[in-house]
């Protein structure tokens, strides 16, 4: 389960939804089926599944708190909580695109959301990735996803 964009970050969900007929907002009992299926799905907070996040990602837009080391935990953790992962791999961003603007912070806020999956009995790690330069070449989020397919196929950037 993943987030919108907040502040200047772009989210996940957001991308997903350039893809045509692509639906993150599929009900609990759907997105429970198709991760028992093909052992994946990608969706955003629902009704059913960590609905206090949704209100409160909109609370910290309007408040001033985006970056907020206790809410951006509460925030992703909820939804890795709410999804049912057993195991869980988070990349925390750090640097100027990201809430996170140093390694340090980015570390700190790892340690959070680490110790509430281990709390909660979950498998977790965390990697820090620098977000100081763009991942790819296209910016805007059709762009982005066609890029990544690209690179995944194998005919993408060399670079990337």
């Amino acid at each position: 389960m993943s987030g919108r964009g907040l502040g200047h970050t772009g989210g996940t969900v957001d991308k997903l939804e350039s893809i045509p007929g692509y639906n993150t907002a599929m009900a609990s009992d759907s997105f429970f089926k198709q991760v028992n299926k093909i052992g994946i799905s990608l969706i955003g907070q629902t009704g059913n599944l960590a609905p206090a996040d949704k209100k409160l990602y909109a609370l910290r837009d309007v408040t001033a708190t985006v970056d907020d080391r206790a809410l951006i935990s509460a925030s992703i953790m909820s939804k890795k909580l709410a999804a049912g992962d057993k195991n869980i791999v988070l990349d925390v961003k750090c640097g100027s695109g990201a809430f996170m603007k140093n390694e340090n912070d980015a570390a700190a806020l790892a340690k959070t959301m680490v110790g509430i999956g281990k709390s909660c009995g979950r498998n977790i790690i965390a990697v820090i990735t620098n977000m100081d330069e763009p991942l790819g070449r296209n910016v805007g989020n059709a762009l982005e996803v066609i890029e990544a397919v690209d690179v995944l196929r194998g005919n993408g950037d060399k670079s990337l």
